[in-house]
């Protein structure tokens, strides 16, 4: 029974290992991993039941002995089994790896594209209510300018 005790701790680990297109990226044994998935984020205990996941753009936090690492990562495709998780994707990047300077302009970047095409989606949702108010406008004074017709409805040539 002491020598169950002695491996449990050894047991009850995930066996974690990221591979991009340029090999492995990165092998450990982990407590827990809470990765981002398309549609939320998933927790990775040992003992998993086998399950496929899609990867979207998120941290995935690895816990091992109270230590918690974190890595970027890209897309992909985590294959989670009872012991082991394969995590394929086409980036994945350790903290010292990100150029934060540049990931800092990428989103100043980003930020005043979303403000433009923000800015360019008012402009073009004004554009149609003006045509709109146009078109009711020329519409509703068609009404007016009925009252002077003669002959039904042809316009008096004198006016």
């Amino acid at each position: 029974m002491a020598d169950q005790q002695t491996n449990f701790p050894n047991e009850k680990k995930i066996n974690l290992k990221i591979t991009t297109p340029r090999g492995v990226k990165f092998v450990e044994k982990a407590d827990m991993l809470i990765m981002r998935c398309v549609d939320g984020d998933l927790g990775v205990l040992p003992g998993h039941a086998p399950v496929s996941a899609v990867l979207g753009d998120g941290i995935l936090h690895i816990f091992n002995d109270g230590v918690e690492k974190q890595l970027a990562v890209f897309g992909g495709i985590a294959q989670i089994e009872s012991k082991n998780v394969d995590i394929f994707s086409t980036i994945a990047q350790h903290p010292e790896e990100i150029d934060l300077e540049r990931a800092r302009a990428d989103r100043e970047k980003a930020e005043a594209a979303m403000q433009e095409e923000a800015e360019e989606l008012q402009i073009q949702n004004t554009q149609v209510l003006l045509r709109r108010s146009l078109v009711r406008i020329e519409v509703s004074s068609h009404l007016e300018e009925a009252d002077y017709y003669d002959d039904g409805g042809n316009e008096d040539e004198d006016n």
